[in-house]
């Protein structure tokens, strides 16, 4: 089976997935994910998505599963703050990858 193209469609779908498979007061789809907004709070009030860390690592595992890479232990999952950076850290990893075979 051939590892699938990055998109952030895919990565969104990922994040609307994890999201959902926990008790959550509304449904989300992909396309709802703003690509620059928070996916976790950090700070007290402030907006969200409402992933808490769990989720973050859940996404992060699930990304390397369907990616077929690894993240770097010295980065956590919680530090990727939005899908933009998300994107921006798979495609780097990526390029990495390729490079290295």
């Amino acid at each position: 089976m051939s590892t699938p193209a990055l998109s952030e469609q895919r990565v969104k779908e990922i994040i609307a997935d994890v999201y959902m498979r926990s008790p959550r007061d509304r449904s989300l789809s992909w396309q709802e994910i703003d690509s620059d907004f928070p996916l976790l709070s950090l700070d007290e009030g402030e907006e969200s998505l409402g992933l808490d860390s769990l989720d973050a690592v859940e996404i992060a595992t699930e990304l390397e599963e369907v990616f077929d890479l690894v993240l770097p232990a010295e980065i956590n999952p919680t530090d990727i703050r939005t899908v933009r950076a998300m994107m921006t850290l798979l495609e780097r990893l990526l390029e990495e990858q390729r490079d290295s075979s």
